[in-house]
């Protein structure tokens, strides 16, 4: 069973990603994208790419006396567009490729992960003001003690 202190499956979700996806930059250079949890994303100086991590929804305890539960995270992938606002779309696509492999039902530390079947996806969203493509995956998890 898991205590409310131990109840963090966005550091366990960041854990499973961080440093495992990668963006072809051209046939011979690739990059990391960076993985962010709520309150770590800086307002400055953000990479082409990278992926949020955020709480989506409330946290079900799943048994009495409370020990193991149950939640769903928003995995939001960003992509900058080109400087004329085009959606780099084949980006975006091989980003989501390597999240589904990297998350899906997966283990890391005492969570379990699965893409949410009842709401998988959201569109991908072309934002103007920011000049970045998003695509928000949602993630189910419970805990496996």
């Amino acid at each position: 069973m898991i205590t409310l202190s131990e109840l963090h499956p966005d550091k366990a979700l960041e854990a499973l990603l961080q440093g495992n996806v990668l963006i072809a930059i051209s046939a011979s250079e690739s990059r990391i994208a960076e993985v962010y949890r709520q309150g770590e994303r800086p307002n400055t100086d953000l990479g082409d790419e990278f992926i949020d991590v955020l709480p989506n929804g409330v946290v079900r305890a799943m048994t009495k006396p409370m020990g193991v539960y149950r939640g769903n995270l928003a995995l939001t992938l960003y992509c900058k567009a080109q400087s004329n606002g085009t959606v780099k779309e084949n980006r975006i696509n091989s980003m989501l490729s390597q999240v589904e492999s990297l998350v899906n039902c997966k283990v890391s530390g005492k969570f379990f992960f699965e893409i949410n079947p009842s709401n998988v996806i959201t569109p991908m969203t072309y934002n103007s003001a920011t000049g970045y493509t998003t695509m928000t995956i949602n993630i189910e998890w419970n805990t496996t003690e």
